[in-house]
């Protein structure tokens, strides 16, 4: 039987409808992996300090303001009942002058006064005095020996510096750096204009150096005791060195702060920083650095985990259901755990409820894992429900926290001293910034005087003796 010409046609218009289906198919696909990556892309593009970990600084224009706080009905400034806040007087031997004032006539009809108030109204007027630097002068008399024809010049006592400047200008110069953010532009004229006592640029890096090297003990000091406090806090923000990326870290507790500047953000620095036998329990966002702490030894911050869940409502509507349920059931701990705080819920009842909740953060967390949520979701939710006992250490522990925000605080010192500075040039710049950092914030924390410490701090070098150490007494 021979085959027809319409067969072979027939056979060919299947042949371009299996073509065309499989084209079209492919299409398809294509399409549905286009409008991922554009719905991934625009809420990349959508992210902000509200809905994800960017800081506030990096916003763009037309960003969503804050939220704003929410009112409690009270009107602003003190509160009926608040105690009223004044000066103390000074007492008579700590007062440089007194002007002893009397009036001579009646304030109603001008009659004569005579007589002492035996409790006069005091009045006391705070400044400061306007006077050069102190120079002191050391003269070394040179003496030759009669019997060898040998020079002897007389040596200068112990604590005195043989630069020019003393122990004290070099302290305020490292902590106008390092406590108040200045320029060494600034400096200089600072020091000018209340001093009259002139400084290069190169004096105070050098200057800066000299300290760097005195305060290097009690740093070291503070740091080894980190290791074995029970709660950590630790972060890590962007730094500069010679122009090239590197991180500033630190790791606090409530009366001290150390500091380090890395090229790397790894764990390597992450164990320099604690002591690789670390004990404690961390608290910390998820960065990867971490992960080597044992997860029952961690502490999540929820913080950023809020605004995590805020950035899923930006991939579609899956994502964005899970992340309203997620950005509620935190919202409830967090209005339950402040009742902890302020002690109008015990931390009994408080377990008890997040008993309750736990499994429905599981729950949603599981939901936003599934392989049919958006990537970039699924991944996070993956990643988050591995680390998931470290979400609740803070209920479980006393004195943990559930955010980060202790670090955060720590650290944002640094931030505003690099967007001001750019950086540093040098390894020892950076040496410099880390230690006068954890010597400025640990003082703070302790609420010592930070320039009578440093000045101390220089004296003792001077002197070859070790510096006064920066761990609480």
């Amino acid at each position: 039987m021979t085959r027809d010409w319409r067969d072979d046609r027939i056979e060919q218009l299947e042949a371009l409808v299996r073509e065309q289906q499989a084209i079209i198919e492919a299409q398809a696909r294509t399409i549905a992996a286009l409008e991922q990556r554009i719905a991934t892309l625009e809420a990349q593009l959508a992210q902000f300090s509200g809905n994800s970990s960017k800081p506030p600084s990096t916003d763009p224009p037309g960003s969503p303001p804050p939220a704003p706080p929410k009112r409690t009905g009270k009107r602003r400034g003190g509160q009926p009942g608040h105690g009223k806040h004044r000066r103390m007087l000074v007492p008579p031997e700590q007062v440089t002058s007194t002007t002893v004032l009397k009036p001579s006539t009646c304030r109603r009809c001008g009659a004569k006064l005579e007589g002492d108030d035996p409790e006069p109204y005091r009045h006391q007027v705070f400044d400061i005095p306007k006077s050069p630097g102190i120079v002191n002068e050391y003269q070394q008399h040179a003496r030759v020996c009669g019997d060898c024809g040998t020079s002897t010049r007389a040596e200068l006592p112990a604590g005195v510096p043989t630069g020019q400047f003393g122990p004290r200008l070099q302290a305020l110069v490292s902590v106008c750096s390092g406590a108040y953010r200045m320029s060494k532009r600034a400096i200089e004229e600072l020091v000018e204009d209340s001093f009259g006592i002139p400084l290069s640029l190169g004096t105070i890096s050098n200057l800066e150096q000299a300290t760097s090297n005195a305060v290097a003990v009690p740093v070291q000091e503070v740091t080894l005791a980190l290791s074995k406090e029970p709660v950590v806090h630790a972060d890590e923000t962007g730094w500069y060195e010679h122009s090239k990326r590197a991180w500033l870290w630190v790791a606090a507790v409530a009366h001290m702060a150390a500091f380090a500047i890395r090229f790397s953000r790894g764990a390597k620095v992450a164990k320099e920083l604690l002591g690789e036998s670390f004990g404690g329990i961390l608290v910390s966002d998820r960065w990867s650095a971490y992960t080597w702490v044992d997860v029952a030894r961690r502490q999540l911050c929820w913080a950023h985990l809020l605004r995590q869940f805020r950035g899923f409502q930006d991939h579609g509507p899956v994502a964005s259901a899970i992340g309203q349920s997620l950005e509620i059931l935190t919202e409830v701990m967090f209005h339950l755990w402040h009742r902890v705080r302020d002690g109008t819920m015990s931390r009994a009842e408080f377990q008890d409820i997040l008993a309750q909740l736990r499994p429905h953060v599981v729950a949603r967390l599981r939901e936003g894992a599934h392989e049919d949520s958006p990537k970039a979701i699924a991944g996070r939710c993956r990643e988050i429900l591995g680390l998931e006992p470290a979400l609740w250490t803070f209920a479980q522990v006393e004195g943990v926290e559930p955010t980060n925000n202790f670090a955060e605080r720590m650290v944002r010192h640094g931030v505003m001293w690099r967007k001001t500075s750019f950086g540093t040039d040098s390894p020892e710049g950076s040496r410099f910034v880390e230690r006068i950092l954890t010597v400025v914030t640990t003082l703070r924390l302790q609420k010592r005087n930070v320039l009578d410490y440093v000045t101390e701090a220089c004296q003792c070098a001077l002197r070859g003796q070790p510096a006064p150490s920066l761990l609480p007494s």
